[in-house]
């Protein structure tokens, strides 16, 4: 029997429309699940903007307290828990087999590694971390995939970010399962926001964008062959952007809004 959890986000929404589940629980009524006998269970921890997450963690903290209350009731023989990439302090060149420190994370990156390490310490786990996910048939924060990416124009154009399309990770995760790994970063190259929205928008970075904290990430897997991909990513540059151009699709670009002074996700 297979569960999935949590799934008001993009990231439950694209494994629902992927994968048959015999019992789906949603964030708003996830106390149907106590003590039920859930078997394998598929969970996403809630997933709001990690910048709003740091500003005012208190709001994640009990959703994730909230899952866990009700996941301890339940009879579970494994869990694969879909979490962030986010929990690398400093993500530049590392991979899974790099430790994390949790006194150095921000409140959305702490909250989701003391997660991992909470369902490692009582079930049979694999953890998937994911980067900046777009894709999938919900979009949670912007359902303009156009505007999504318009808004990366008032942040910094060299900060890099690594795109992970949700369309691939249902046979993604069938690898993982298939090759019986614990630990997976499903990661892409890490591309710069000058690059995206010139090659994808024509669109400019906003007057200022340049003074805006510069955020580099660029997180690597040691798995990343088992995937089709090579020196640590999943996937090539160009295939990314590829999926990027797809998604996007016919959109034309938005007025761009003003985004905070600072990256997250």
């Amino acid at each position: 029997m297979r569960t999935l959890i949590n799934s008001v986000d993009s990231i439950g929404a694209a494994l629902a429309q992927a994968v048959h589940f015999d019992h789906i629980y949603a964030a708003d009524r996830i106390e149907e699940a106590v003590r039920a006998d859930l078997d394998s269970v598929v969970a996403t921890a809630v997933a709001p903007l990690a910048w709003a997450t740091n500003q005012a963690p208190s709001q994640d903290l009990y959703a994730i307290r909230r899952l866990q209350e009700v996941m301890a009731t339940c009879r579970i023989s494994q869990v694969t828990l879909i979490s962030s990439c986010a929990v690398y302090p400093k993500p530049v060149a590392v991979n899974e087999y790099d430790p994390v420190s949790p006194v150095m994370l921000e409140p959305y990156a702490r909250h989701r590694y003391e997660l991992e390490r909470w369902c490692q310490d009582r079930w049979e786990t694999t953890v998937i971390r994911l980067p900046h996910v777009f894709g999938g048939p919900y979009r949670s924060e912007v359902r303009n995939p156009a505007r999504d990416l318009a808004r990366l124009a008032a942040l910094n154009p060299e900060s890099t970010k690594q795109h992970y399309d949700l369309t691939r990770l249902a046979s993604d995760l069938r690898v993982v399962k298939q090759l019986g790994l614990k630990l997976v970063n499903l990661v892409t190259p890490p591309l710069t926001n000058r690059r995206v929205l010139g090659d994808l928008l024509g669109v400019p970075p906003l007057p200022g964008a340049e003074l805006v904290r510069k955020v580099l990430r660029d997180v690597r897997s040691a798995h990343a062959g088992a995937f089709g991909g090579a020196d640590g990513y999943i996937e090539s540059a160009d295939q990314e952007l590829d999926r990027i151009a797809s998604y996007v699709g016919s959109e034309q670009p938005v007025p761009v809004m003003p985004a905070p002074a600072m990256e997250g996700g």
